[in-house]
């Protein structure tokens, strides 16, 4: 049997039920909350939006209204409304810009969510975290993570009224305003599909890119689960964050260390990497300072620190390119990413120059994505650096830790050379694309990054 909630008039309750799997479309609503509190400016794209207080009653507020929150009541033109308050109509909701599918919720404790059938949220996820042109079959991976993921958090959140939030602290999530018809496709063709493990939801986290390798989750965050180990990518790809790098004050990370440790050590004068994992990724860091030393778990220091400037913790000597040498293709299949494993006629310094660039911001993604589908432009859009302003990239020689990485000192600065972007647990979702491309099914994909689940059907 699965554990799952399934929601009813906002009110969580605990279902037990078969891997067939008998809950209605109402009963799979998900909350997701855009706003913690404050006021808000709704709308809708056509009809009147139609407000249903708690006491059942019923308030036509046009295409638009202003709504403030105070001492549980919703304040509409001075008129107070006891919360929860429910928004309906006829078209897409609005809300900062955005549409939305379903209805909006204001909660007793001020919150807005916008509350929809679970497949309809899939749609405005699957834009918003992979491209819209991406293969189908990494799509319908993604769609199957993040159907089991949503549906896995609802059980964890009864206490805190939603299920999940709209950004990358759950998953990125933009309303009807983003949604394509590839993605689309990709929800209803894995309709009611979710990951398994035994008769029970997986966790299906998930990251931009592994750099390699992905890790194993007790590494990252300190708990034990089977199909959440490090398994190194089976095919060649690129990403726009297959190589960076990031220049962090050393003040930046004194304050991370306090954070993190609750000590002051003191101005940083060395940082070592002083433990990894089997495919590399830094596990524990030890911070050298006036003061003392520290030795603290890498993914700590890097939600410290700043979790979008240091993207990973997959730390090289050069920064260099991922590349695997055992790539595996099935049989009678050519790679459809050959283009991108071709070299890019760029020296080293040149390389390390669009690495630099990159991380200052002087390309666009645009330019970023053209690079990375056709090498043979980093020449070109080297130049078009420079002549933006952009540095070339000194490459002195490096302090190594006996891992052989390297966290240079630049005056009051270190910089950290890396792959990848994300915590590195579960699906990557650039390998998943690179897997789609070379033939892999969602199933395949799905088996890859979370060794021993199953995907199922329900209902």
């Amino acid at each position: 049997m699965i554990h799952i909630f399934c929601r009813k008039a906002g009110i969580s309750a605990l279902v037990m039920i078969m891997l067939s799997f008998s809950c209605s479309a109402d009963a799979r609503d998900v909350y997701v909350r855009l706003a913690n509190a404050g006021s808000y400016s709704v709308g809708i794209t056509q009809g009147m939006l139609t407000m249903t207080d708690a006491e059942g009653r019923l308030v036509n507020l046009g295409d638009s209204s202003s709504i403030s929150v105070n001492g549980g009541y919703a304040v509409i033109a001075g008129n107070s409304f006891p919360l929860p308050v429910r928004l309906t109509g006829p078209g897409f909701l609005q809300f900062k810009g955005r549409t939305y599918r379903g209805a909006f919720l204001i909660t007793q404790r001020g919150g807005l969510l916008n509350v929809l059938d679970v497949e309809q949220y899939l749609c405005g996820v699957l834009p918003a975290e992979v491209g819209a042109n991406w293969h189908i079959q990494a799509l319908r991976a993604q769609a199957i993570c993040a159907r089991t993921y949503v549906l896995k958090q609802s059980m964890n959140r009864a206490d805190k009224g939603y299920d999940v939030v709209d950004t990358d602290s759950d998953q990125v999530y933009k309303g009807a305003g983003v949604e394509t018809a590839k993605t689309n496709q990709a929800v209803s063709g894995t309709a009611g599909e979710v990951l398994t493990y035994g008769k029970e939801l997986a966790f299906t986290y998930f990251h931009s890119d592994s750099g390699g390798h992905t890790a194993n989750i007790a590494d990252v965050w300190g708990q034990s689960i089977p199909y959440l180990v490090g398994v190194p990518e089976v095919v060649n790809y690129k990403s726009p964050v297959s190589v960076w790098n990031a220049k962090i004050p050393a003040s930046k990370i004194q304050a991370a260390i306090k954070k993190v440790t609750g000590s002051d050590i003191g101005t940083i004068t060395e940082i070592q990497v002083s433990e990894v994992d089997e495919g590399g990724r830094a596990n524990k860091m030890t911070f050298i300072g006036t003061n003392g030393t520290k030795t603290i778990r890498a993914s700590q220091f890097r939600l410290a620190v700043d979790p979008r400037t240091l993207k990973s913790t997959m730390f090289t000597p050069s920064g260099g390119a991922f590349r695997v040498d055992n790539t595996t293709t099935p049989s009678g299949l050519v790679s459809a990413r050959g283009s991108q494993a071709e070299s890019s006629g760029l020296t080293f310094e040149e390389e390390q120059g669009i690495a630099r660039m990159t991380a200052e911001g002087i390309f666009t993604t645009t330019e970023l994505i053209d690079m990375l589908t056709n090498p043979a432009k980093k020449k070109e859009y080297y130049r078009t650096g420079l002549n933006r302003g952009g540095k070339k990239a000194s490459v002195p020689a490096k302090p190594k830790s006996k891992y052989g990485y390297s966290i240079e000192k630049s005056g009051s600065d270190f910089i950290f050379y890396g792959r990848g972007w994300g915590h590195g647990v579960g699906l990557c979702q650039w390998g998943a694309m690179a897997m789609a491309e070379h033939g892999y099914t969602a199933e395949k994909i799905l088996e890859h990054y979370y060794p021993g689940t199953s995907v199922r059907k329900i209902k």
